[in-house]
């Protein structure tokens, strides 16, 4: 090879390496002097939204007839005839059945005679009664006549003493004869002896009156005894009447048979623990309960609007209210029984269609929302991260009620806000960042847009 070819080559080869070596310097260099420039982060953003926000829990549950009842017998009898079966609508108080109870006929028309002869002996007591008073007032006349009658003893008694005292004094003188004062003695004894003969006759008659009049109380008790005789008596036949009335099996309310487990000529036994006669179940009103989980708990109150969906009538959603709640939860599984009534006039919710109800604990109209995403919670405070002049900017927000998938923002941004949609809590204050907004922003007016890289704007990058 030429001397001046091979010259050129190494030439040649120093220069590669010398450029080589001077790009690499110039590349640490700017490798060095790069620490003081910080990239730019890209982020999604949203703005806020207008949404109806509403606080709900959704539990499954059972359709139940508000009453349900078990008609069992209350007396033993045979089954004499039944008139509705299953599927038939009834009445309150309708006869749907009739039991043979011949003995309990019997001893109503017994009871009835014993109240009819309670009645005759009250009438007989009643006669008594009368018979004690005339008897009463009868003793009391003779003992006024014999009161009068001691007077006029007493009266003889007093002229006949004084006539003796006379005709001693007379007999004294020697002006009479012993004769005369013989028989004058004689006629006071006799004065004495008819007053206390009389005196005798009051005390007879004082007792005669207190014995008439004892014989008034005791047929005044008699006739009280048989009134309280006759009430017992109809007592007894209201007794007998009501265990009779027991031989006709009565819907307790309108509603519809849903079981018959009776048969003409049956033998009907009393107590719960025999098969029921039929079960009727109320059609007008069903109820639906759920249980409210402890964290919803407090929420639920009577009156809160609930849906109920029900899996047999698909689409449709049934408007209804929280008519009652437990207030205290099942220790057990910790939950709240909340009961639902809905009217069903036609009957055509049927007990034991599975059901699911969400309840509205709180409803809030046309609010402004962002996504649950957005928010961040720090050392018990809330904000969310906005975009402004190519900037993240932590911006402290009050939050309200949310639905799980959005939250309302009570104040601290506006609606043309861009907000970080996700994962802002890894963005520090004031770090630049790149927004890429929606593909379809809301008509609410945006920001303007922020310069990116390359002379390009934050709101044309897509991601």
């Amino acid at each position: 090879m030429p001397r001046t070819a091979l010259a050129l080559i190494n030439g040649v080869a120093i220069a590669v390496i010398l450029l080589a070596m001077g790009s690499g310097c110039e590349r640490a260099a700017e490798s060095r002097g790069g620490q003081a420039i910080s990239p730019v982060t890209r982020v999604e953003t949203v703005h806020p939204e207008r949404h109806t926000i509403r606080r709900s829990v959704g539990e499954p549950g059972e359709l139940q007839a508000y009453e349900t009842a078990t008609m069992h017998a209350r007396i033993p009898g045979y089954v004499r005839s039944w008139t509705a079966n299953i599927g038939d609508r009834v009445k309150k108080g309708q006869v749907i059945a009739e039991l043979s109870v011949p003995e309990l006929e019997a001893d109503v028309q017994q009871k009835k005679a014993a109240v009819d002869q309670a009645i005759a002996r009250r009438k007989l007591a009643g006669a008594a009664v009368k018979v004690a008073e005339a008897n009463v007032a009868g003793a009391e006349a003779k003992l006024t006549e014999v009161r009068a009658g001691i007077k006029r003893a007493e009266a003889d008694l007093v002229r006949w003493q004084a006539e003796f005292k006379r005709v001693e004094q007379l007999f004294k003188e020697r002006a009479q004869t012993g004769s005369l004062l013989d028989e004058t003695s004689n006629k006071l004894h006799a004065a004495e002896a008819t007053r206390d003969e009389v005196t005798a006759q009051i005390a007879s008659a004082e007792v005669a009156v207190i014995q008439a009049r004892a014989s008034l109380e005791q047929a005044h008790s008699d006739l009280g005894a048989s009134a309280a005789a006759i009430e017992v008596a109809r007592a007894e036949t209201r007794h007998a009447g009501a265990l009779l009335g027991f031989a006709r099996i009565e819907a307790p309310f309108d509603g519809i048979i849903i079981q018959r487990n009776v048969d003409t000529g049956d033998l009907t036994q009393p107590g719960a623990d025999q098969p029921p006669l039929f079960v009727i179940a109320r059609s007008d009103i069903v109820t639906i309960w759920v249980a409210i989980p402890e964290i919803f708990a407090p929420a639920v109150n009577p009156g809160d609007r609930a849906e109920v969906k029900l899996q047999a009538i698909p689409g449709q959603i049934i408007e209804g209210k929280v008519t009652r709640i437990s207030w205290a939860l099942d220790p057990r599984v910790r939950t709240l029984r909340a009961e639902i009534d809905i009217p069903n006039p036609e009957a055509k919710l049927q007990p034991g269609l599975y059901a699911n109800a969400t309840i509205i604990a709180e409803e809030h109209p046309d609010v402004l929302t962002l996504p649950i995403t957005a928010v961040v919670n720090e050392q018990g405070k809330d904000h969310c991260v906005v975009v402004v002049d190519g900037k993240a900017v932590h911006r402290p927000i009050r939050i309200g009620i949310s639905d799980g998938t959005r939250t309302e923002v009570v104040s601290g941004i506006v609606g043309g806000d861009a907000v970080v949609k996700a994962n802002a809590a890894s963005l520090a204050d004031g770090q630049p960042v790149q927004a890429i907004e929606p593909a379809s922003p809301p008509s609410a007016p945006t920001p303007a847009s922020i310069p990116g890289p390359a002379g390009k704007s934050a709101g044309a990058a897509r991601p």
